[in-house]
């Protein structure tokens, strides 16, 4: 016979309270004191009680659910905040529901939103890597509070972002230190914010050193892309060092180099974007710019539940100031 999972009234007799102030610390109840509520939360999590949602939302008159709208693709860094955004949201005791675009546009954005709001979700994040037109979202149906996430919006929607511009900035920046003066860039597609604010930091941190910004090959973020891309860039001889805009193009870059046997980073120094888990595991190992995808998901969902509750925000973007992994892909310039 199987084993009946544990109760509100076991999590009670555990915690040596009522079950009614059990319940009120499901329903986060301001009377409930924090060694109360710590002392029921370390018993819910000793027995392994989770709550029943539909009970509790009959109660509430909320789903705790909260909807994410998001791109469907299998790249790393959106998959990598999807899953941030779904384990951040499960810690605090929400289920999810996700809708996946099969591209990021106005309509199909709309669209989604609509229908996480007919779902009757608590609230929504919206990943929305592309730009989505040049007029801001509007208000979200019911006044639903919402987040978006890695995207620019001008509307009143907060939004929290690893800071890409700066990034780039710090990736060019360990560069020029190392001496080299002809740094080639391998960008995303154009309709991605990641790609603008990427190439932006590139761009401004060649500009300020008096550098040029020449060596510039448009990528579709895949490695045959940065393959091609590095082909091009290699008839510039001035050329000692490529930053490309994720890892996977540079993934690419490393093979067409070694193709045209150009040592790295004896001969050409490359960085990368994204710091995948394979990144520490190439020959050379790669340098790259680490994105905390973790922090962006515990922000976003700090942030979505404040807004749940009715609480008033400190701000309406949020940056979270990436890093820099410096690993044997780069060196000094070649004399």
């Amino acid at each position: 016979m199987a084993k009946r999972p544990p109760s509100m009234l076991d999590v009670a007799k555990a915690s040596g309270v009522s079950h009614q102030t059990v319940s009120r610390v499901l329903n986060d109840h301001k009377s409930v004191s924090d060694k109360t509520r710590a002392k029921v939360l370390a018993a819910m999590d000793k027995l392994g009680y989770r709550p029943n949602l539909a009970a509790r939302a009959l109660v509430t008159g909320k789903s705790s659910t909260i909807g994410v709208l998001s791109y469907d693709t299998t790249l790393f860094g959106p998959a990598s905040m999807l899953h941030a955004v779904q384990s951040s949201a499960r810690e605090v005791g929400y289920a999810v529901s996700v809708v996946s675009l099969k591209a990021i546009d106005r309509e199909a954005v709309e669209n989604g939103i609509r229908e996480l709001a007919d779902a009757g979700v608590d609230g929504i994040v919206i990943i929305a890597p592309h730009y989505v037109g040049d007029k801001p979202l509007g208000d979200i149906p019911g006044g639903i509070p919402a987040v978006i996430v890695e995207g620019e919006n001008k509307s009143k929607i907060p939004s929290v972002n690893v800071d890409q511009e700066l990034g780039a900035k710090l990736a060019v920046g360990h560069l020029i230190k190392l001496g080299h003066k002809r740094i080639a860039h391998i960008s995303g597609p154009e309709n991605w914010f990641e790609t603008q604010k990427r190439l932006d930091g590139w761009k401004s941190e060649l500009e300020k050193a008096k550098l040029s910004t020449k060596s510039l090959v448009a990528g579709d973020w895949s490695a045959r892309s940065g393959y091609v891309a590095a082909k091009e860039i290699l008839k510039d001889p001035k050329v000692t060092a490529i930053f490309a805009a994720n890892d996977s193009m540079a993934l690419g870059a490393l093979k067409a180099l070694s193709e045209a046997k150009i040592a790295v980073p004896a001969k050409m120094s490359l960085i990368g974007f994204d710091d995948v888990p394979e990144s520490a595991f190439l020959v050379p190992e790669l340098t790259t710019v680490v994105q905390d995808f973790e922090e962006v998901g515990k922000r976003c969902l700090d942030l979505l539940v404040q807004l749940i509750k009715g609480e008033k925000v400190a701000t309406k973007r949020l940056d979270i100031t990436p890093t820099l992994a410096v690993r044997a892909s780069t060196a000094k310039a070649p004399r």
